[in-house]
């Protein structure tokens, strides 16, 4: 898979979830696991599988008469591929926003926010941001490269 065309629909990240969480399964394992209010049938599960297949995301090997579908990527690397994605879709000046406001809607432990705590220590910080959305051009008159954020 090129990882710059990371393109991972949400009913598709939830049929991931559930092979990252049980490592390798048959269609009526993860059918099982789909949740019930989601009203999925079998068939809605197979043609999410077979995408997922053709995207390389995962392996099926026939086993009998069933198949198993294994991940062919690790649930941490398709989570850095998605935010990797958000960031490139937002304008730099408001990366800070995206941060703080996944942080204001995660549950988060003490040894979390040490983490965080850590890493934005360890950050290199730089004297400015500037607005990348007409990168193209060089000429952006985009209002939010001049908002003061109140502190």
């Amino acid at each position: 898979m090129n990882e710059s065309e990371f393109n991972v629909s949400n009913a598709e990240l939830i049929v991931m979830r559930v092979i990252w969480s049980l490592e390798e399964a048959r269609v009526d394992e993860i059918y099982q696991q789909i949740p019930q209010d989601l009203e999925w049938s079998l068939a809605t599960v197979k043609t999410l599988l077979g995408r997922l297949v053709k995207k390389e995301m995962l392996s099926t090997e026939k086993e009998g008469r069933k198949f198993i579908y294994r991940p062919l990527m690790e649930e941490c690397t398709a989570i850095n591929l998605m935010a990797d994605n958000l960031l490139e879709k937002v304008c730099a000046t408001k990366h800070v926003n995206i941060l703080q406001d996944m942080i204001d809607k995660s549950v988060l432990t003490a040894q979390d926010i040490e983490k965080l705590t850590q890493a934005l220590s360890q950050k290199e910080t730089v004297s400015e941001k500037h607005c990348n959305c007409l990168e193209v051009t060089g000429s952006c008159a985009c209002k939010h490269e001049h908002e003061q954020i109140a502190v």
